[in-house]
């Protein structure tokens, strides 16, 4: 999975991968999303605050130096990546970070970079899906853009799945969704955060 990975990253600069997690996984991550959540917000730093007509998803962000048990496999598989990418594409990366998000039936995230102006260090966004079933009505997928604002790919939220792309190259939206809508999600970046 790890040479496909790189080789649609080589390829197009993102990667969809279907299986990454396995129901019995899927089932033991649940109780994860039972616990405390904050309202998400926008913005960098100082001028952080929440705006349910861009984003009305919640998040919990975990610590990288002691993520829950339950999510170590996928921390694993994020340090591999990162070594791979920093060899294949020379990209500096040196740091993780992440949170879990959990979108209520009726949210969604308008589109944007997950670029700060002020900071440019994020260099790879993933996003791995974690509820235990999908309905295509349900909606909620990730729509990748180019730079000329044109649609590349919308990408059905299939429980267990991943996405991973160059965090500078694809602005994003997450579509309204009718069911929760649950993943980990972060970001690869060229820093050391701690």
């Amino acid at each position: 999975m790890i040479d496909q990975i790189v080789q649609d990253i080589l390829s197009c600069g993102w990667s969809y991968q279907q299986n990454v997690v396995d129901k019995f996984t899927l089932k033991s991550l649940a109780p994860l999303f039972e616990t405390e959540f904050l309202p998400a917000q926008v913005g960098s730093s100082m001028q952080r605050q929440r705006n349910v007509e861009i984003r009305g998803d919640w998040t919990k962000w975990l610590d990288p130096q002691d993520p829950p048990r339950e999510i170590h496999a996928l921390v694993v598989l994020l340090e591999h990546l990162k070594q791979e990418f920093n060899q294949r594409f020379y990209l500096g990366l040196k740091d993780v970070e992440f949170h879990l998000a959990k979108y209520p039936a009726g949210s969604f995230y308008k589109k944007h970079s997950d670029r700060f102006e002020t900071d440019s260090s994020r260099s790879v966004t993933f996003i791995f899906y974690l509820h235990q079933e999908w309905n295509p009505s349900f909606g909620g997928e990730l729509v990748l853009y180019n730079k000329k604002n044109e649609i590349l790919k919308e990408i059905l939220p299939e429980p267990g799945s991943m996405v991973i792309f160059l965090s500078e190259d694809f602005p994003h939206e997450v579509k309204i969704c009718s069911a929760e809508r649950r993943s980990f999600t972060g970001w690869i970046h060229t820093k050391i955060l701690t």
